[in-house]
């Protein structure tokens, strides 16, 4: 029984902390902290980042000599004679074991550079993740604001519907008591059935544009995925000068510079190939000899005995000790490696011309995204002052319909003026708030 009340009290547990979850509205700075830590994008580099640690662990393990034991089991049947010694041989069997090892002495530098080209492909490898990210809270941001610029069309459908609807009612009451003309109720019946596809299409946006950010953080558990709501009054103020810090601060720049670097590693690995290699080698070595059917003696001339020869006596006497210095030096590999030395240094100056030509790219976008952010302001303000005075029109125009002052085209075509400016406004605002946060983004704020 208290293992069932257990289990119950767990099940509770967990469908309200789904219940939580689903009812929370995530706000633009979580959508992004939660991309950064589930995307798929981000994980794979991530994941790529920790398997670089493998490579420098095994440049720092180039520094250290290797040991290898080797052990053979062999076995001679069928007689033989030996023409070396001119003896009868018979069945026999052999055990040989060695203990090898070799240490690097020289070899151009190349343990010094290979530690060092795993260290920078880490670096690169964590710059690419910075990357992916700005790339990533860029996308976050756009569709973030995409789903509020699409909430507030749908705001602005429902009020046209609303409207609609309360004239449709006013005209056919009217129509019923034959004070107007089936054409005008006609007419008001086609605007409120237009109003209504609307509101549903901006509906459909809505949700395809949750369903758009939801993809994009990697959230598939959560049906009723909603975000929060973002004043867009008070905006960040960002500054005009474009720094040289700000350009050599940027994740695509920095995966640039980690680049170049690396390639000169790459040109001072091929460039080893040139020196000669010195290598120390040690090896311990011993066998064991046995003939099939007898046993391990040997005969003493001084005792004139035989003395046991086994297997542990045999491996002490035969214990063999080498110890010496090689060394390889590189004369000709058929313009194998000079070439290769030459194809790494071109490829150095193909990196260096990209970084210069991304400080370019880079500096038109921050130069770009100020002029749009500033043409934003204009048309943000020149939008606010249209659609409040337009309000007031179509208020009065709304009044002068009721009251009969004006006709059915006059009062459509003032809320056609309407809807279009207070979509307008609605477009600019977030237009002003998105160039506004990517100017931040490109100037670290």
């Amino acid at each position: 029984m208290k293992s069932q009340l257990k289990y119950f009290i767990l099940i509770i547990f967990y469908l309200s902390t789904i219940s939580m979850f689903c009812q929370k509205k995530w706000t633009l700075e979580s959508c992004i902290e939660h991309a950064k830590q589930h995307n798929i994008d981000v994980i794979k580099q991530k994941i790529q980042t920790e398997v670089l640690n493998s490579d420098i662990k095994i440049a720092k393990g180039n520094y250290l000599p290797d040991a290898n034991f080797n052990a053979s089991q062999n076995f001679s049947l069928g007689n033989s004679f030996n023409v070396s010694t001119g003896v009868g041989q018979r069945e026999s069997s052999s055990n040989s074991f060695s203990l090898s090892s070799s240490l690097n002495i020289f070899n151009g530098f190349k343990n010094r550079h290979t530690l060092q080209k795993s260290k920078l492909s880490k670096e690169k490898s964590e710059a690419d993740v910075d990357r992916i990210e700005f790339d990533l809270t860029l996308n976050i941001t756009n569709k973030y604001l995409q789903i509020l610029f699409n909430k507030e069309l749908l705001k602005v459908a429902e009020e046209q519907v609303k409207i609609s609807n309360q004239n449709y009612n006013r005209l056919k009451r009217l129509y019923d008591n034959a004070l107007i003309g089936k054409r005008e109720l006609l007419e008001i019946e086609s605007t409120l059935a237009s109003d209504t596809k609307e509101k549903e299409v901006m509906k459909n946006k809505v949700k395809n544009s949750l369903i758009e950010l939801r993809e994009l953080l990697d959230i598939k558990q959560i049906e009723s995925f909603d975000i929060e709501e973002i004043t867009i009054d008070n905006l960040l103020s960002v500054p005009n000068k474009i720094t040289k810090n700000i350009i050599e601060n940027n994740p695509q720049i920095i995966f640039s510079k980690l680049a170049i670097e690396l390639q000169s590693k790459e040109i001072q690995l091929s460039k080893v190939n040139f020196y000669p290699r010195v290598n120390l080698n040690y090896s311990y070595g011993s066998n064991y000899f046995h003939i099939l059917g007898q046993e391990d003696v040997v005969f003493n001339q001084e005792t004139g005995q035989n003395e046991a020869n086994g297997f542990w006596v045999q491996l002490n006497n035969n214990r063999t000790h080498f110890i010496g210095i090689s060394a390889s030096i590189p004369i000709f590999n058929r313009f194998l490696t000079k070439e290769n030395y030459k194809k790494t240094q071109e490829e150095l100056k193909t990196l260096e011309a990209e970084l210069e030509n991304n400080r370019q790219i880079l500096r038109n976008k921050i130069e770009i995204a100020t002029n749009d952010m500033e043409t934003a302001k204009v048309s943000l303000d020149a939008s606010k002052i249209a659609t409040d005075t337009q309000n007031k029109a179509f208020e009065i125009l709304q009044k002068q319909y009721k009251n009969g002052n004006v006709g059915i085209y006059e009062f459509l075509e003032g809320k056609s003026k309407y809807i279009r400016n207070a979509s307008e406004y609605i477009k600019s605002k977030y237009e002003y708030y998105f160039k506004s946060k990517v100017l931040g983004y490109y100037f670290n704020q």
